[in-house]
Formats: structure tokens, C-alpha cells, sequence
């Protein structure tokens, strides 16, 4: 490599090939390819499958690289380590470089991250790490990172976070998981943060483990939307608190157990909505959980819930499918707790009066103008119970022809 002449190039602001891809990057990040923004390099050693745009911002896109370059100054600020072949990132892997503010990884052959990984980097604000082949967060993987702001890990393979991943991290406010083939959630996956203003979490999650959330206090919004869960378990958001806006939408919840709310605490905003339920143990939201809003809409619910006790300052039940049962007053729903309950949720079985509001079904749901076969309705309307026998037609007549000759 003519390292004297590419830098010479550079200093002047000139992209040439390979430095195009470098300066159109920096750029694109916030840097800058003006010869003012970019000093001789001369003065410092720069790895050879680095460029070093300055001695604060460097980049090392190479696939020959095969670990975090060890020769760097200490005063970078900005690092790029994106496609290289950095298959496990050891403890401390990183603590040579105590001035990073932004770290990008994206495009790695990464598979592993091990414990504290990042420890030793106090002024570290953004991590990116993205279309790698990562499959799970490790315990204590992104640990110890005090000032980190956002954390990005969309469009890997992580289908796991263990737990008390992020732990320590206080200043963490952005989490994004999207576009990951994320399948379980363990205990304490989150414990440790507060004060996050959102965690982005993938669709396809399948289970929720107990106390999932725990530990987390203080979120703006944590979103789980396209769930397939088998079940939603006891004590799933017992140690969850602070919460801005909860929101469980657009999912199968399975079965949702008895205590699944359990330990959930001060929460503004609280909503399930369009949510497939097979059947709803219990749904106990009391005064000492401190949940100011309830909102449950557009869910379908395959059975009738057990139990409903919803103590909160506003509440929203509306267009919801559920069971109506014959004879049954929809008011005795243990759902109904708002004056428009029976007229603002429908339906979704039996049959004959799928789609009708509770109220409109309530009066006809067992009789024959809700529908039922038409040898119901007929018996109906000849005043004698579905099950008894007609006369037929023509054994009347025959009767009715012997009197006539009788007399």
C-alpha cells in the first residue's frame, strides 16, 4: 500500500478508490471529507487494513481482519469495524480504546459476545451491530456500558437474550431488535435498565419466560405486537415498573394465565388490542398495581374470562368478539364494566349470531328468529317444541274423510 500517497490524497480531500467508500461513509455518519476536517496522517501509524481518516475516526472495513486492531491510537473516537471477520468478541475487547463515542460492527461474521465484551469504554454512546450472524445475547454481553445511548441490533439471527444482558447499562434509551427471528425471552433479559425510552422487540416471539421483565424500571414504551405464544405465564410482568405506554397487540396470547399481570406496577397507558385469546384465566389489574389507562379492543376471545377485576382511572372496552351463551344476560360478562359494554362488543360464536352486538343477541341468541334450522323456526311458529312430531299432511285428511263417512 502507498500509504504516503493515499494520504496525501485524502489530506486534500480527494475520494479515490478504495477512499471512496471511507469518505462517502464518514460522511454519511456525520463526518467530514473537507481538507480543513482532515489532517496529515503522517504523524501517527495507521493498521494497514484501517483508514484513517483522522486520528479520532477510522475505519477498518476489511474481511481480512480477524480482531479489533490492537495498534489504533488511543484517541479514537469513531471505529468501524464492519465486514470483518470478528467471529467472538472477548471480554474487554475494547478497552484499549477508552475514547469511543460511536462503534460500528454491522456486517461481521460475529456469532458470539461474550461477558463484558464492551467493559472499559465509560464514553461509548452508540453501538451498532447488524446482518451478522449473532443468534443470542449472551448474560452480560452488552454489560457495564454506563453512558451507551442506543444500542442497535436489527437484521441478525438472534432468536434468544438471556439473562441480565444489558445490566449496568443505566443510560441506555434505545434498544432495537427488528428484524430478528426472536423466539424466547428470558428471565431478567432486561434487568438493570431504567429510563429506557424504547425497546423494539421483533415479531415471532413464542415465549415469554417469568419475570421476562423484571428489573426493568422506567420505559417509555415497550411494545409486543405479532406474538405466537402458547401462553402468556404467571408472573410474566411482575417486576416491571414505571411504564409508559404497555402495549400487547396483533398476537396470539394463547391462554393467558392466572397472575400473568401480576407485580406489574405504575404503568400511564395499558393495552391489549387485537389480540387472538383462547381462553383468559384472569385479567386483575387493583388500585396497588397503579395502572392509570386500560384500553382492550378488537381482541377474539374463544372463551368467556373467569375473572376481571380492572381498578383504573379509564377504561375502554370496545369492539371485542366474544362468546354468547344462551340464556345469559351479557351484562354478566365479567367483562362488563362500561355502560356501552353490550352495545360496542360483538359476538364471535355461536354461529347464528356471529357478528351481532352483544346487545342485539342477547334477545333472540336461543330463540327462532336468531336463526337455528328451519325446522326450528317452523316449530316455532306452530306453537309446539322443536322436537314433536308433525301431523302429516296427509293422514289428516284421511282422518278427516272418515268422520265425514262416520256421519
Amino acid at each position: 500500500m502507498n500509504t504516503g500517497k493515499n494520504n496525501a490524497n485524502i489530506s486534500k480531500g480527494v475520494c479515490t478508490f478504495p477512499w471512496l467508500v471511507a469518505c462517502w461513509w464518514w460522511c454519511a455518519v456525520g463526518g467530514a471529507c473537507a481538507p480543513s476536517s482532515l489532517p496529515p496522517l503522517a504523524a501517527y501509524a495507521c493498521p494497514t487494513e484501517c483508514i484513517c481518516l483522522s486520528q479520532s475516526q477510522v475505519v477498518c472495513n476489511s474481511a481480512s481482519l480477524r480482531g479489533v486492531p490492537s495498534a489504533l491510537s488511543a484517541g479514537v473516537t469513531q471505529l468501524s469495524l464492519s465486514r470483518a471477520e470478528l467471529r467472538v468478541l472477548r471480554s474487554d475487547a475494547f478497552a484499549h480504546l477508552r475514547q469511543l463515542r460511536r462503534l460500528v460492527l454491522d456486517a461481521c461474521n460475529l456469532t458470539r459476545i461474550r461477558p463484558f465484551a464492551f467493559r472499559g469504554l465509560p464514553r461509548l454512546r452508540e453501538l451498532y451491530i447488524q446482518h451478522t450472524p449473532l443468534a443470542t445475547v449472551d448474560a452480560f454481553a452488552f454489560a457495564a456500558l454506563q453512558n451507551i445511548t442506543s444500542i442497535v441490533l436489527s437484521h441478525n439471527r438472534i432468536a434468544q437474550i438471556e439473562g441480565y444482558a444489558f445490566a449496568g447499562s443505566n443510560y441506555l434509551r434505545s434498544i432495537s431488535l427488528r428484524n430478528n427471528p426472536l423466539k424466547r425471552v428470558l428471565a431478567h433479559a432486561f434487568s438493570g435498565l431504567s429510563e429506557v425510552t424504547q425497546i423494539e422487540l421483533p415479531s415471532g416471539v413464542r415465549t415469554l419466560e417469568p419475570l421476562a421483565f423484571a428489573g426493568l424500571e422506567g420505559v417509555g414504551v415497550l411494545e409486543l405486537a405479532y406474538m405466537d405464544l402458547r401462553e402468556l405465564r404467571p408472573d410474566t410482568f411482575r417486576g416491571l415498573v414505571r411504564v409508559g405506554r404497555l402495549a400487547l397487540r396483533d398476537s396470539d396470547l394463547g391462554v393467558v394465565r392466572l397472575g400473568a399481570f401480576d407485580g406489574l406496577r405504575f404503568v400511564d397507558q395499558f393495552d391489549l388490542c387485537n389480540n387472538k385469546i383462547d381462553a383468559l384465566e384472569e385479567l386483575t389489574l387493583a388500585y396497588n398495581n397503579s395502572v392509570r389507562s386500560v384500553r382492550l379492543t378488537g381482541n377474539h376471545m374463544l372463551e368467556s374470562p373467569a375473572a376481571v377485576l380492572l381498578e383504573v382511572e379509564n377504561l375502554v372496552i370496545r369492539g371485542n368478539h366474544l362468546p354468547c351463551e344462551c340464556g345469559r344476560d351479557p351484562l354478566d360478562n365479567p367483562l362488563a364494566l362500561t355502560d356501552d359494554f353490550a352495545t360496542e362488543n360483538f359476538c364471535i360464536s355461536p354461529l347464528k349470531v356471529r357478528g351481532r352486538t352483544l346487545a342485539a343477541a342477547a334477545g333472540g341468541a336461543c330463540r327462532g328468529e336468531a336463526g337455528g334450522s328451519a325446522r326450528a323456526r317452523a316449530a316455532a311458529r306452530a306453537g309446539r317444541p322443536a322436537g314433536a312430531p308433525g301431523v302429516p299432511r296427509a293422514l289428516a285428511l284421511a282422518a278427516v274423510f272418515a268422520l265425514l263417512r262416520h256421519h
